[in-house]
């Protein structure tokens, strides 16, 4: 089975990217190309060869790998990270903290984003984050437990659902364990990777709902899209890719459906929040990240007019179908605050120590997107060799199916035995 490059090669771009800070804390610009070099020669030459040995291997080895994935990443919350590199990960984030301050001011009944972290920084994390994130603090008193746990849903993402497959799971562990700045979120807390995972897994059941005859179950995936991108500003630009790709695949009827339902949501977790002023509202602090600016200044609304048009004249063209479409579409455009910060770095100073993390958010849309994507066709295979066919489902990622014309020594299929009779008549 061939497999295109282009899908793993972006994931390893991305990686890079977003995990460039880190890497160039460990030793500089040289440790952060060499990391660069190092994902990219996991992803296009490693994750092939093992997945392809994982499918030989006998059934419960591929539940025992991602245990003992989900295991190294416990141990590793618990204990941290010892030497040079636990320093390179830090040792906290007032990220994290925003949380677990925000929640535990809705517990005492206040509101939350008058507060402030440790290190005096707003609360960023819109109201849907706090949902999501409550019942781990309300258990554990420590909302990075969450990170766990949607580790976990991306790997069943991934492959479909409970029963795991050989690729996806390989790409779930080197992304999890080799991809640096997802490590490092997992170490501290910090909710960028984790919090995109909701939104993930709400926006391949909207996608699979979109195609059932009844409308009722596209209504509630549609409503818990809503709650799982309501927590970062730019997460409404998925809501935007996910129903458009819900009116390209199941009808613009559908699409008004799957987006009211999505906004209502967003109406109203966002709304009882503003009711005290737009301006004690500190989620918009997160403009500051691409402005420089912590109001709602012009600039910012003729960026985001300028982001929404232009996706927009995007989704007309491409017009998103696919799973791995979609996922991409969404990888994009939440890589894309990491471009404007970037190119507001280069132009007030040095762009050697990047810190590119804004965009972490991408990393688990685009692997999605790459555990979605169909094999390449191999071209004219034998007469009675085995054939690969990948099956992108409308409920999730595709599924590989191995056919044969029937097992050695059997003589044709059923299937082939009636095709010929349709062809030369019936022997009878």
């Amino acid at each position: 089975m061939r497999t295109s490059w282009l899908p793993a090669a972006a994931l390893a771009a991305l990686l890079a990217a977003v995990s460039w800070h880190t890497a160039w804390n460990l030793g500089g610009v040289s440790v952060a190309v060499g990391y660069a070099v190092a994902v990219a020669a996991m992803l296009l030459g490693l994750a092939p060869r093992v997945a392809e040995a994982l499918h030989r291997a006998p059934p419960p080895v591929l539940p025992l790998l991602a245990a003992g994935c989900v295991v190294v990443l416990l141990a590793v919350y618990l204990l941290g990270v010892p030497g040079p590199l636990g320093g390179a990960l830090g040792a906290g984030s007032d990220r994290a903290d925003a949380l677990d301050v925000a929640i535990g001011q809705l517990a005492d009944g206040r509101y939350p984003y008058t507060a402030t972290t440790y290190l005096g920084n707003p609360i960023t994390p819109l109201p849907g984050a706090l949902l999501l994130a409550a019942p781990f603090w309300w258990v554990t008193g420590d909302a990075g437990w969450q990170n766990l746990a949607w580790l976990v849903v991306l790997l069943v993402v991934l492959s479909g659902g409970r029963r795991l497959r050989a690729a996806p799971t390989v790409l779930w562990a080197l992304t999890v364990l080799g991809g640096l700045e997802v490590i490092r979120e997992f170490v501290i807390g910090d909710d960028l990777v984790s919090s995109a995972v909701p939104a993930v897994a709400a926006a391949a059941i909207t996608l699979g709902a979109a195609r059932r005859r009844s409308p009722w179950p596209l209504v509630a995936a549609a409503l818990l899209l809503g709650v799982a991108t309501c927590t970062r500003p730019h997460m409404i630009l998925v809501v935007v890719i996910v129903v458009a790709a819900v009116g390209v695949s199941a009808g613009a009827r559908r699409a008004a459906v799957a987006g009211g339902c999505a906004l209502l949501v967003w109406v109203a977790l966002v709304a009882p929040f503003l009711l005290g002023g737009v301006a004690r509202f500190s989620p918009l602090h997160t403009v500051a990240k691409v402005t420089g600016d912590r109001a709602m200044t012009l600039g910012f609304v003729v960026i985001a007019l300028g982001v929404t048009a232009l996706l927009l004249v995007a989704l007309h063209l491409v017009r998103p179908s696919s799973v791995a479409e979609v996922g991409w579409a969404c990888a994009a455009v939440l890589f894309a605050p990491t471009v404007l910060s970037l190119v507001r770095r280069v132009v007030e100073g040095p762009a050697t120590d990047l810190d590119l993390t804004l965009g972490a958010a991408a990393v688990p849309f685009a692997v999605w997107a790459v555990a979605s994507a169909p094999p390449a066709v191999s071209p004219g295979p034998r007469r009675g060799s085995p054939v690969v066919a990948a099956e992108l489902g409308a409920d999730g990622p595709s599924v590989l199916a191995e056919r044969r014309d029937g097992p050695a020594g059997d003589g044709p299929s059923p299937a082939q035995r009636r095709r010929d009779q349709r062809v030369h008549g019936s022997d009878r």
